[in-house]
């Protein structure tokens, strides 16, 4: 009597609902009741999979073993890897979108070395359907910041720290400035801002929030307000520049008239200024006084 073929392999994805064919999910050895595969399909692994919170919680509902030093592993790898990236290298690429990337790579590489045989291994985390499940940690509450009221003077959102800085540097444009209209006063207001702004993502720069290319992009604002003829139409106030010295009050006379007004220079008598009057003193003598001319 001939035999029964067999049935086509398949199963059901328990976070999809589909039933597929067994070359849709990951090998799982020793879990029989599953067929020896995961009991979520590949899809559905790799949607969910994005960084170290999901893949924990993908471990335990597939009965796979967690482990740190593969995490570990896994992060060196990724690094070695993304090394060679161009997108990844990009200095002017934003901290979430790095983040992402390499996220996604340490996520692959963990796999890779998940299901090489000397490396995984089983664990029942799943004992039966009641089971509660891998519950990732909660996110640490940040401390709320200072906050923020809009000001009318200033126009926009700031908080008392921030309009303080912005007076201070408001206040220097108005000692060292002719702020005489009410265009000119807004416009050092502006400056002000950007100024500001400038200083605010440098110190997000060095503390990795922002990357280096958005703080040249909040410099150089600072830098195109400063410069333009809209600021250049303010005239200095006559007086000392105080904490410039010298070249501040050679700056300064430039500035208020176009050129400098400076006493004549006289130097003390020396040894090359003796030989030349002797040199002068023998041509008279010799009657070669013509060769002075």
């Amino acid at each position: 009597m001939a035999k029964a073929k067999p049935k086509t392999s398949s199963k059901l994805c328990v976070r999809c609902n589909r039933l597929l064919p067994l070359g849709d999910f990951y090998p799982n050895r020793e879990w029989r009741s599953q067929m020896f595969r995961d009991a979520w399909c590949k899809d559905c692994v790799v949607d969910y999979c994005d960084d170290v919170d999901t893949l924990k919680e993908y471990c335990y509902d597939n009965n796979r073993k967690w482990d740190d030093a593969y995490w570990d592993r896994a992060i060196k790898k990724a690094s070695y890897v993304l090394s060679g990236n161009q997108e990844y290298s990009d200095p002017s690429i934003s901290s979430t979108r790095k983040e992402m990337l390499f996220n996604k790579a340490a996520v692959k590489q963990f796999f890779t070395l998940m299901n090489l045989t000397n490396v995984y291994c089983y664990t029942e985390n799943i004992k039966n359907s009641g089971a509660e499940g891998y519950a990732p940690p909660k996110p640490v509450e940040e401390e709320a910041g200072p906050s923020m009221t809009y000001n009318k003077k200033w126009r926009g959102n700031f908080t008392a720290e921030q309009i303080e800085a912005l007076e201070d540097i408001y206040s220097q444009y108005e000692e060292d400035f002719v702020l005489d209209n009410v265009n000119i006063r807004d416009y050092a207001r502006k400056v002000a801002k950007a100024s500001l702004n400038a200083d605010i993502a440098e110190d997000r720069m060095r503390r990795g929030e922002i990357s280096a290319s958005e703080y040249k992009e909040a410099q150089k604002i600072f830098d195109d307000l400063s410069k333009s003829s809209n600021f250049a139409a303010c005239r200095r106030k006559p007086g000392e520049s105080s904490g410039l010295g010298s070249l501040g009050e050679i700056i300064q006379r430039l500035e208020l008239s176009g050129a400098l007004q400076m006493e004549g220079v006289t130097f003390p008598e020396d040894d090359i200024d003796r030989i030349i009057a002797d040199f002068r003193h023998t041509l008279v003598a010799a009657g070669a006084d013509g060769l002075l001319n």
